[in-house]
């Protein structure tokens, strides 16, 4: 019988030096994502929060310059594959 996957991790750090663990999302969390999305950044967004396992929200998401947030979304796509600028 076959057993679940570890999911891989990343250590995402601000320029600021915080840091959060990103964890490699499901087929699941990627598709519920799409689902509620409205746009790209809706979507990266949901999947930041899922990843990050609510350590991030969505407040502190929607508080960080753009730089960061398109580092963030950088993050997301080297695990999904996506083309942030879509």
């Amino acid at each position: 019988m076959l057993t679940s996957f570890d999911n891989e991790t990343k250590t995402f750090v601000f320029r600021d030096n915080q840091q959060v663990i990103l964890k490699e999302p499901t087929l699941l969390q990627i598709q519920s994502a799409k689902s509620k999305a409205k746009d790209d950044i809706s979507l990266v967004k949901t999947l930041l929060i899922d990843m990050s396992n609510g350590e991030l929200t969505s407040e502190f998401i929607d508080s960080l310059p753009i730089k960061e947030f398109k580092r963030l979304s950088e993050c997301v796509a080297g695990f999904i594959g996506i083309d942030e600028k879509d």
